[in-house]
């Protein structure tokens, strides 16, 4: 992981650099650029959240605010980890791992809501690095994961984009319930 002062650098200072692509390819320019705004705007949502309304679990006992934002940090690891191997090893066997024991250990609810999305954002960042990196055709370089099947890079961003939006409208749903 980098420092903060490193991650915060690349964020504010605009050093992201797109994928690199043969001539008449586009890349994968788009799915790169999503990764790379997420973090701002998951911060943008949770700014001025207050405190209880951050810590507040439903009725039915599923994640707080704060619970996502710890899934989310867990998430972003696990996915750099994958990538990685999926980058630097020949079809690599993707362990699945259980969310709420990993949810559970963190205790999300007693971490300081800044610390975990500076977490998430410098782990996104160097996600974002290490695709920027990758020419077009590697995006189609795979991994087996043990509940999916063979995957590819591609196939595991597009799905990293989709949890973020879903964990997204889960936690404006919890602060649309946190007003009523």
């Amino acid at each position: 992981m980098c420092s903060i002062g490193a991650a915060q650098s690349r964020l504010n200072m605009g050093a992201f650099t797109y994928p690199r692509s043969e001539p008449g390819s586009g890349g994968h320019m788009d799915l790169v650029e999503r990764l790379n705004t997420f973090p701002n705007a998951l911060r943008q949502e949770l700014a001025g959240v207050p405190e209880t309304a951050a810590i507040a679990r439903p009725a039915d006992g599923s994640w707080s605010i704060d619970d996502v934002l710890g899934h989310l940090c867990d998430h972003a690891r696990f996915l750099h980890q994958r990538l990685s191997m999926m980058i630097n090893l020949e079809e690599p066997r993707l362990a699945s791992y259980d969310e709420g024991e990993l949810a559970a250990a963190r205790h999300a609810q007693s971490a300081s809501r800044r610390d975990l999305l500076t977490e998430f954002s410098e782990r996104r960042a160097a996600t974002v690095e290490m695709l920027s990196e990758l020419v077009h055709w590697n995006w189609a370089r795979a991994g087996r994961h043990e509940e999916l099947g063979r995957i590819s890079i591609r196939q595991l961003v597009d799905r990293a984009l989709a949890h973020d939006q879903n964990h997204l409208e889960q936690i404006r749903a919890l602060k649309q319930a946190a007003k009523t």
